[in-house]
């Protein structure tokens, strides 16, 4: 039992570095600037990590159903792709945390707890991935109001939406700013206007985000202006700010119940109550 132990703690110990290998295993900044405007297949093999990685991954989506694959690379764009990770690496490092761990199991003769942990540890980047993804998406939310704010101003002053758009972009920090760069980038490649800020809304799949684009595309076609149109979106962007942040806090009582009744409440009566019936059971 101290032996299955010891190999379920390195499994377990095996499979978090191989994660954090899998996620900072970078190529070099030379290699990257070399290969930058070349197709993947162009580029020479590394032998490195990283290109192990991307081979395990490679043929690990050939067994892995396509809807989880795909739903998968969905939260990965809308995550951001974190540590530049992409699709092939991220299902690389998967294969690599739920096969390490099963196979140091079995070797020590616990096949079913390996398949357990195995099946945990496979779905553990999955779950890595979707709290970064509501990390972004909760940043873009808060970050809207204030850019659309500086759109606003920028148009009011004169220039053009894909000027004032060009100029926030480069200007702001953050996802969103990340975002609407990437907006820029599809528009100087010759992606329509209208088309580029749809493929944004469906990029970052955020209510507030898909009702700006509807708004500006209708302004657009119809000729409504652009300044009173991002005034409205975001004013009703900061009401909805607030109204999310007093559902949370609406919320947050009902949460507080668990840790009140099954931690604080226990702990409470001890103090209080246990003394008294120590002393009444002394004096009886």
């Amino acid at each position: 039992m101290n032996i299955t132990v010891i190999f379920g703690a390195t499994a377990i110990v095996g499979a978090v570095a191989a994660l954090w290998w899998g996620v900072t295993a970078r190529p070099s900044k030379a290699r990257a600037n070399l290969f930058a405007g070349l197709p993947q297949a162009a580029a020479p093999a590394a032998g490195s990590s990283d290109s192990v990685i991307r081979r395990l991954g490679t043929a690990s989506r050939r067994i892995i159903p396509a809807q989880m694959v795909d739903g998968l690379e969905v939260k990965l764009v809308q995550a951001g792709h974190p540590y530049g990770l992409d699709l092939a690496r991220l299902l690389g490092i998967k294969a690599i945390l739920s096969l390490a761990t099963l196979f140091l199991l079995i070797l020590v003769g616990q096949p079913v707890f390996g398949v357990i942990l195995a099946l945990v540890l496979f779905f553990l980047p999955d779950y890595w991935v979707l709290t970064l993804r509501e990390k972004r998406q909760d940043a873009i939310r808060s970050q809207a109001p204030d850019v659309i704010d500086q759109l606003t101003i920028c148009v009011e002053a004169g220039l053009g939406f894909d000027a004032a758009l060009s100029r926030v972009a480069s200007t702001s920090d953050g996802p969103l700013a990340e975002e609407l760069q990437r907006t820029m980038s599809d528009m100087s490649a010759g992606v329509p206007r209208a088309q580029a800020l749809r493929i944004l809304g469906d990029r970052v799949q955020i209510p507030e985000i898909r009702q700006l684009v509807t708004a500006l595309v209708q302004a657009q076609r119809h000729g409504v202006p652009l300044a009173e149109t991002l005034r409205i979106q975001s004013t009703e962007m900061r009401s909805k700010k607030r109204q999310h942040t007093e559902e949370k806090a609406a919320k947050l009582a009902v949460k507080m119940i668990f840790p009140i009744i099954f931690c604080f409440m226990p702990v409470f009566m001890i103090v209080s109550v246990l003394p008294t019936i120590l002393n009444m059971i002394k004096h009886w």
